[in-house]
Parts: structure tokens; C-alpha cells; sequence
């Protein structure tokens, strides 16, 4: 209580808000750029059965050894199973979301039209029998916490 009242006393009304709106922004754009835009690829990556080479090394290095190079197959396993760990993830933290926040986010982000675009905003409120405001509204609060509960996870992964 003696916190929020002393930040009152160094910042103004106005400056509060900013910082609160510049909060958001910053959950809503982690969750779209860093989780939800990359939806499609992370989904390939964990259903990809690609076959690498076939070719042994042999190497008197160590296994722990830095100059050991790890053979194409773990590598591939390896993304697979991160994939596939980041899909659960995404998946358990949308679980979290009212049911309506829910579906927005499954029509606007995980699934795409048959020409593989994303669906239209203008396309989606209807279908949840809502209106454009409330729509925006829904959207914006589902993307916060979203990325609010994902800041932070699978941060150092790259499944480029």
C-alpha cells in the first residue's frame, strides 16, 4: 500500500498510465512475434520426420567435449522434442484464457484459410457473435496474458 502511494507521489496520473499501456504493448507483442506468428513453423518443426545423412564419426575427443560434434540424428530428435515442448507449452498456457478468449485466439492465430492466410479480424467477430469494440477489447486482454505467461520460456531457443 505505502509502495503504490509513493510511486503516486513521483509520477503523475497520466505518466501511470503510459507506463501501464507501454507494459501491455510490450505482453501483446511478445505473445504474436515470439509465440503466436511462429505457431505454423514450430507446429512443421515438431511434426518433421526428416532422415539426415547416414555417416558415422568416429572421434577419440571426449562425448562432453566441445569439438565433439553430435551426430544429425540427436540433433534432429532433439529439435523435434523442443518443438514439440513448445507447443505443449503455447497449448497449456491458451488452456488458461476464458473459453471466448480461447476460440478468438485458435480462429485468429491457429488456424489458417485454405489459400493459407490468416483469417480477417472482420471475418472472426462474427463467428463469435460479438461486435467489433468487444471483439478488439477480448483480443487485446487474451494477447496480455498470453504474453505475460510466456515472457520468459524457450527465451535462448531459435527453431530457425
Amino acid at each position: 500500500m505505502q509502495l503504490s502511494s509513493s510511486v503516486e507521489k513521483m509520477f503523475t496520473q497520466k505518466e501511470i498510465e503510459e507506463i501501464l499501456k507501454d507494459e501491455q504493448r510490450f505482453y501483446i507483442e511478445h505473445a504474436e512475434k515470439n509465440w503466436l506468428n511462429r505457431y505454423f513453423k514450430i507446429k512443421a518443426i515438431a511434426n518433421e520426420t526428416k532422415v539426415p545423412s547416414i555417416v558415422s564419426s568416429i572421434s577419440d575427443m571426449p562425448h562432453g567435449s566441445s569439438n565433439f560434434k553430435k551426430s544429425k540424428t540427436e540433433m534432429y530428435a532433439i529439435k523435434t522434442i523442443q518443438a514439440s515442448e513448445w507447443l505443449e507449452i503455447l497449448g497449456s498456457t491458451i488452456q488458461l484464457l476464458s473459453p471466448i478468449e480461447q476460440e478468438l485466439i485458435e480462429l485468429k492465430y491457429l488456424r489458417r484459410r485454405n489459400d493459407g492466410a490468416r483469417y480477417s479480424d472482420e471475418s472472426i467477430y462474427p463467428q463469435l457473435y460479438i461486435g467489433k469494440t468487444r471483439y478488439y477489447e477480448i483480443k487485446k486482454e487474451a494477447l496480455e496474458i498470453l504474453g505475460r505467461h510466456l515472457y520468459g520460456v524457450f527465451a535462448e531457443k531459435d527453431f530457425s
